[in-house]
């Protein structure tokens, strides 16, 4: 069929339009994995691979930087089209879908502060706002701890380490990550206590038209790599 000189232009535009696309990733301050360096400005070990896997020539993936709970209400209206979370986050919303195999294995730790702890009549836990830890933060609840809020990982790593909070609830990883940019030990007052090993997985918005381009490619990731998890 013979095109007309004056469609070419339309049809030009069209085609851009179907075989391009730019792909949001939900990212919280979390290291390494995913790592604020301001507040327009996120990177991390897993912004990295994300965009390895899903670019392409035509397919962008634009890290957007929120707090853990913007990222949930980014999630359920589509506004960001993934992330990655454990599953059993309370404030997570039900309409997303996880990717097989997990992207990682979480260690969640409770760390206590011994000069808080003996100076406060009622321990605190500093943690992230929006986080219910596997049901811990109920647990701990239950036990006499109360709970300071904060927007993200590093936030309550923070307090803690500044004696402000007797307890920290955290993945293991954002706290290590801290003490080694700062080039701090761990210290021998610290007390540590393992408390669950939780998978965290890529977590796509049912919301997102790009749902089912970002799902496959996942897949076929992991089955071409033979991964029982993403990170290594």
């Amino acid at each position: 069929m013979r095109v007309l000189p004056a469609l070419i232009p339309l049809l030009v535009v069209y085609s851009e339009a179907v075989f391009s696309a730019e792909l949001r990733f939900g990212v919280h301050n979390f290291p390494p994995y995913f790592v604020l360096n301001s507040p327009d400005d996120c990177s991390g070990e897993a912004v990295e691979l994300t965009r390895r896997i899903l670019e392409s020539e035509t397919v962008k993936v634009t890290a957007v930087c929120a707090t853990p709970a913007r990222l949930y209400k980014m999630l359920e209206l589509g506004e960001v089209d993934a992330t990655i979370n454990i599953k059993h986050t309370k404030a997570l919303p039900q309409n997303v879908s996880f990717v097989a195999p997990p992207y990682a294995q979480l260690s969640l730790v409770l760390l206590t502060h011994g000069a808080a702890v003996a100076r406060e009549k009622r321990l605190t836990v500093a943690a992230i706002r929006g986080f219910d830890y596997h049901g811990q933060r109920q647990l701990l609840e239950e036990k006499g701890y109360s709970f300071i809020d904060l927007p993200d990982s590093i936030s309550a790593v923070e307090l803690f380490v500044k004696g402000r909070s007797s307890a920290l609830l955290t993945y293991e990883a954002p706290f290590n990550y801290y003490l080694q940019q700062h080039k701090l030990p761990f210290e021998k007052h610290y007390k540590r206590q393992v408390l669950e090993h939780i998978d965290a997985f890529y977590v796509v918005s049912k919301q997102s038209v790009h749902k089912a381009y970002i799902q496959q490619k996942l897949s076929q990731y992991a089955a071409k790599e033979q991964l029982s998890y993403f990170a290594h």
